[in-house]
This record gives structure tokens, C-alpha cells and sequence, in this order.
């Protein structure tokens, strides 16, 4: 947060007024700071090269400030992929992240577990085409099941 504050002391001419500029300031900025809250509708996220997508674990909010965002997509997707293959699974419309030229995933990219196996994989969020790849590691993939949960921070 920057602001930027006119210096105000004891007996100068228009002091209430300048008191009334800097709280004007500060108001400004707590404005900006509240942000906007986008929520991605579960119809707007498309399964993508034979991924299985449950129609009813699929939801995303996008949370924007003026220089930044921050994204938040959980689904549960179902795949048959031979091991250390990696492929495009799941997208949302590009417009949900226009204006925003780079993306950072909070934590790690690998997850482990899902049908209580183990087994790890990798996810990536990919802002130039507003997809979601997969990536099996070393498991082979018969039609296994995974809860994918990506957040993280967009910005230029």
C-alpha cells in the first residue's frame, strides 16, 4: 500500500481541509484494496482430451485487485494416460484471466494419492490458454480418479 500523506502541523492554514485530503487518501486506498470476487460457474470448465469431469466438483473464484489476482479452481477429474505422460485436462475461458501476463501456483506442483495407491502426479495451471495439464508421473492411469486443487497468484 502506498500513500502518499501532505505534512500537517499545528496552526496552518487550511489544516482541517488537508486532515479531510489525507483521510480521502487513505479511503481511497482501502477501497482499492477490497478487490472484486469472480466466480467461475462449474458449466464453465471443459474436460479436455478424453478427461472425465464430475459435473458437480468443479469451482473456481478469482479474487482482483488493482495489480494482481489471486485464483482458487478445485474439480475432480477421472484419466486413462499411460505413465510419464503429461496433457492438457481441463480448461476455463481465457477471459476469466486476460489482463494478467504471468502465474505463480502457490505450494508444490506435485500431489500425491488418490484412490488411496500413492501414486503422484503433477498439475500446471497455464495462463496463455487458460489450461489445466496433468502430468501421471511414473503411474499408469486407468480411468483413476483425482481431486485438483490449484491456487495461486496472477500478475504482470
Amino acid at each position: 500500500m502506498t500513500i502518499n500523506f501532505d505534512p500537517i502541523f499545528s496552526g496552518m492554514q487550511n489544516g482541517p481541509d488537508k486532515i479531510n485530503l489525507n483521510f480521502n487518501e487513505v479511503k481511497t486506498e482501502l477501497e482499492r484494496m477490497n478487490g472484486d470476487v469472480v466466480t467461475i460457474p462449474k458449466e464453465q470448465f471443459t474436460a479436455l482430451n478424453g478427461t472425465n469431469l464430475d459435473p458437480n466438483i468443479r469451482n473456481g473464484c478469482i479474487f482482483k485487485f488493482n495489480n494482481f489476482a489471486i485464483v482458487s479452481f478445485h474439480m475432480y477429474v477421472k484419466v486413462t494416460m499411460k505413465g510419464w505422460t503429461d496433457r492438457e485436462a481441463v480448461s476455463i475461458p481465457k477471459s476469466y484471466v486476460n489482463g494478467y501476463s504471468k502465474f505463480e501456483m502457490f505450494g508444490d506442483h506435485r500431489r500425491y494419492g488418490f484412490d488411496n495407491d500413492g501414486a503422484q502426479f503433477e498439475i500446471d495451471f497455464h495462463l496463455d490458454t487458460g489450461t489445466l495439464s496433468i502430468y501421471t508421473r511414473d503411474a499408469e492411469w486407468d480411468n483413476k480418479g483425482a481431486a485438483i486443487n490449484v491456487s495461486g497468484i496472477l500478475y504482470n
